[in-house]
């Protein structure tokens, strides 16, 4: 998601206090069923839930969605069950109890008014510079319950469906996009054309949308791409006022979806399609239908024109080049627990790094990196804390420390073809479910041999950044260090410092490992040391000052 901070009122959050009972059961598929009325700004259809009981027995079953809404029933195998729809909770009693490992599935009638929280968050109904009707939707905040009935991944975010459909009704004249691939699209002859999608994937539940507007729609295939053996399809839906912008802009796709395919490995949802869709709110990550709502950069430089979003477009399109990046993080491979919500944010980030490395080099890439680190707090913490839901983890430095630690990190493993391999073998390890932090540290230490635990714990579950300052220096046959290596909060780093110099007509390196507070050293070279430079503290987040004598 893009980096903001919205949503200061929501309704009141379901109590926890007593046993979950949405945990009692493994959501396999969603069908989505609905109608959107924009004249009327209504939504109404029915969701439809197949899933399996997880626990020894199920009588209850419990899902989620705000009051707002007004359901009108609840059915299992055809029968009216009875419900209660209180605290955004809808609790239908099963006629029987159900055993472990069956096999159910539960619709929910409704309809209703839904509307947006602010410019990014929520049900937006719009207009389009003619006029025309223009809805989107944008739920990661308020969670997905807050527009369709769900257990929703905003408390529970390791329960993925495995794969979602949508039947989208909408008025003739205007196209209905949602996640995956077109199956179908039917005019009924009284004014309404139904559009059929099927997505085979598993996806959060955030991740599901629906867009509505008189798109035009460009299809495409980029060929050639890692791991894949067929052209993968590239659609884009663009609103008709924008189609010659988004020409202009979308050339950039191929090249960045190349790679980030690349970097961390095939395009996660082929037989899908990768899609872009233009929206009237600044972007989101909806798998396969990606929302954007931007300023469309690229035109604006070519044709001379001010490009509104330009601080935010200074290295890059931030929207294309940050949502694009989530078909791998945040989509592909998902928290396990909304703690590791860096997991999607500070991988995403961190994969605009690796997008401007592999385009504008590493010294391009290092500046960013250091341009994201500046922005830690000096008490920020990585982990965002146990038993916690989305709104409650969600926070800038899960973006910007997030990067600025796998920057980091790579300086430290200083082994680039294990590093590579190491994230590369964790997003396929892991796709298409769930990972932790430690997920994440046991693929490296795989690669790279070494033990990362005492990293993490500084990294990631500490706060704050450190301080290196001192000198470094050269004299004769001897090299001596004095530093001070400080932190802004409570957690003390262990730092590596890579000094390299000239010595009879040879490069020479060493890494000394600089620990909390104060550190001298020396040692001796084999001949004079000429050319003593410190190498690579620009990648460690920080706030680094070392002078070379």
């Amino acid at each position: 998601m893009v980096s903001l901070l919205p949503l200061l009122f929501l309704p009141l959050l379901p109590p926890q206090a007593e046993a979950d009972l949405r945990a009692h059961y493994d959501v396999q598929a969603y069908h989505l069923d609905l109608r959107v009325e924009p004249e009327k700004e209504r939504l109404s259809g029915t969701v439809t839930m197949e899933a399996e009981v997880t626990a020894e027995t199920l009588g209850t079953v419990v899902l989620d969605l705000f009051d707002t809404w007004e359901v009108e029933a609840v059915r299992f195998g055809g029968a009216a069950l009875e419900f209660e729809h209180a605290q955004a909770q809808i609790r239908a009693s099963l006629p029987a109890p159900l055993a472990l490992g069956e096999i159910f599935s539960l619709s929910v009638d409704y309809s209703g008014q839904p509307t947006s929280f602010d410019g990014f968050a929520g049900f937006h109904w719009a207009r389009t510079p003619s006029g025309a009707p223009w809805v989107n939707t944008s739920c990661q905040l308020p969670g997905a319950h807050s527009w369709w009935p769900c257990k929703a991944n905003f408390f529970h975010p390791e329960d993925k469906p495995e794969r979602v459909s949508m039947d989208l009704t909408v008025p003739d004249g205007l196209y209905g996009v949602s996640n995956g691939r077109l199956v179908s699209s039917e005019e009924d002859g009284a004014g309404w054309t139904t559009y059929r999608w099927e997505h085979g994937y598993p996806l959060e539940t955030y991740s599901v949308t629906l867009n509505v507007a008189p798109y035009v729609v460009v299809a495409d295939q980029i060929s050639g791409l890692p791991g894949l053996d067929e052209p993968l399809p590239f659609l884009y839906y663009v609103l008709p006022e924008n189609a010659a912008k988004a020409e202009v802009q979308f050339r950039q796709v191929p090249e960045l979806v190349r790679i980030y395919s690349e970097a961390f490995g095939p395009y996660p949802f082929p037989e899908s399609k990768l899609g872009l869709v233009e929206t009237n709110f600044w972007g989101m990550e909806h798998s396969t239908a990606v929302a954007y709502g931007s300023s469309y950069p690229a035109w604006c430089e070519e044709n001379g024109e001010r490009d509104p979003f330009a601080s935010r477009n200074r290295w890059f399109d931030y929207i294309l080049v940050h949502e694009l990046a989530h078909e791998w993080w945040g989509n592909a491979v998902s928290a396990s627990s909304w703690g590791h919500f860096w997991i999607h944010e500070g991988f995403g980030t961190y994969a605009e790094g690796v997008y401007l490395e592999r385009t504008r080099g590493r010294d391009t890439a290092d500046r960013f990196f250091v341009e994201q680190g500046r922005s830690v707090d000096k008490h920020a913490r990585l982990y965002r804390g146990d038993a916690v839901d989305s709104r409650q983890a969600y926070a800038g430095v899960i973006y910007n420390k997030g990067a600025a630690v796998l920057h980091t990190l790579r300086h430290y493993v200083d082994d680039d073809e294990a590093w590579w391999r190491s994230l590369q073998d964790f997003n396929l390890r892991f796709r298409y479910g769930n990972a932790s932090t430690e997920d994440f540290q046991a693929v490296l230490e795989e690669h790279t041999g070494r033990d990362w635990s005492r990293f993490f714990q500084q990294w990631v579950y500490g706060e704050g950044y450190p301080s290196l300052r001192g000198v470094v220096g050269a004299k004769g046959s001897r090299i001596f260090v004095a530093l001070e290596n400080r932190s802004s909060g409570e957690t003390r780093f262990d730092l590596p410092l890579d000094l390299e110099w000239h010595e009879g007509g040879q490069v020479q390196r060493r890494r000394l490992m600089v620990p909390p507070g104060e550190f001298k050293s020396a040692f001796p070279t084999a001949e004079e040391a000429e050319g003593l430079r410190v190498v690579g503290l620009q990648r460690l987040l920080g706030r680094h000052r070392v002078q070379v004598r």
